[in-house]
């Protein structure tokens, strides 16, 4: 009797060990940050993106500081988002399906309908926190492994998450604090056969449930007000019906040349030579894609009688001169880059960059185009040669 009772009190007692131990068994690292995360109704915080591509040196570099707020009653992105990129600058303003675009230098705002897309990265956090189960879902995509270990980080113990795609030949690394729940740096490195494009975001300053969403709506219309919204759709043929078209008179302007800091005057072109202007800035990729092509075709037909000039008015301002003049000293540009003012951009309708006219020697628009790729460049190419015949 007694053995038998000593068998079923240790029973008993294993039992409850067993149980003790299972209750304190650590919780799954995705479905602890997603709960950590549902905790909370607002975030506010700051991104610093550093990314590259593998056919150039340049590391460009732009801050962000961003606002979300959930909203169940919203089914894209279960939220209210706001924006701030002080660098060129721009603010993203989301609100229940509609994307804007703010752009201050040239007064306007683009929108963008039934908007699904990522707002800065795949790997920028507003979507893990909107969502409640945001960390799980970008897991749990087609064709996704993962593995989540542990590491130091800035003197941190951390999770380190990654996810490779194998389809898409891309990778996803997050490193996230396990005390605060938040990440502190996230890679997306992307393969796209001729090149590879790495990104990083740098996260700081978390502040939990201090956003007041009447208030950033408020400063929405504020700003919308003062950057009114452009009508029609966000397509290429849409914008392009918006800019300049061939035959108008190539509006006059002035500048002043990066290189040499001398006044540059349009009217003092017009009339001698065919011209190609180039708007573009430097934290547009298919802009510096377009930059080489440019530089051979001008140096293949400047002797025919060909200029171009690249006109940029987005990274003339004290706070990106500096990673203006560190751009152009790494590539050898053929071609002379024109510092000009917004307004400039604003008088030749562009809303998209880079955006190239061509103007004929009787001083009016012969081609217009909009993005860079192969096609484009052969459509420009053509254009040139038979005006320069």
């Amino acid at each position: 009797m007694m053995d038998k009772i000593s068998k079923t009190t240790f029973f008993l007692m294993a039992l409850v060990f067993l149980l003790g131990s299972c209750s304190q068994k650590q919780e799954n690292p995705i479905a602890q940050i997603d709960k950590a995360m549902a905790q909370h109704r607002s975030v506010h915080y700051k991104i610093l993106e550093k990314y590259t591509y593998s056919y150039t040196p340049d590391t460009t570099v732009t801050p962000y500081e961003i606002w979300a707020v959930k909203d169940s009653v919203d089914k894209l992105h279960h939220g209210y988002v706001w924006i701030n990129n002080y660098y060129r600058p721009y603010n993203m303003i989301y609100d229940r399906g509609n994307f804007y675009l703010v752009i201050p230098p040239k007064k306007t705002t683009l929108l963008y309908k039934n908007f699904s897309e990522d707002f800065i990265s795949p790997v920028d956090w507003v979507d893990v926190f909107l969502q409640s189960d945001g960390l799980q879902k970008l897991v749990s995509q087609p064709g996704v492994q993962y593995s989540v270990t542990d590491v130091t980080f800035e003197n941190k113990k951390c999770f380190r998450f990654q996810l490779h795609f194998k389809k898409e030949k891309k990778e996803y690394v997050f490193i996230i604090d396990k005390k605060q729940q938040v990440p502190l740096l996230a890679k997306m490195k992307r393969d796209y056969g001729k090149y590879t494009f790495t990104e990083a975001l740098y996260f700081s300053g978390f502040q939990f449930d201090g956003v007041n969403k009447a208030e950033l709506q408020k400063k929405e219309k504020e700003i919308l007000a003062a950057n009114p919204v452009q009508p029609g759709t966000d397509s290429e043929i849409s914008r392009l019906e918006k800019m300049l078209h061939v035959g108008d008179k190539a509006p006059l302007f002035d500048g002043k040349f990066f290189a040499s800091g001398k006044p540059f005057q349009l009217k003092d072109y017009i009339g001698k030579k065919v011209i190609i202007v180039d708007f573009w800035y430097t934290h547009c990729p298919p802009c510096v894609r377009a930059i080489p092509e440019l530089s051979k075709l001008y140096a293949e037909l400047k002797d025919k009688g060909l200029l171009i000039f690249g006109l940029n008015s987005v990274d003339n301002r004290p706070a990106s001169l500096a990673n203006l003049k560190n751009f152009i000293g790494r590539r050898n540009i053929s071609y002379p880059i024109i510092l000009t003012r917004p307004s400039v951009d604003r008088q030749y309708k562009i809303n998209g960059y880079p955006s190239m006219y061509v103007i004929d020697k009787q001083g009016k628009i012969a081609f217009v185009d909009i993005g860079f790729d192969q096609a484009k460049l052969f459509l420009l190419k053509q254009k040139v040669e038979k005006l320069l015949r």
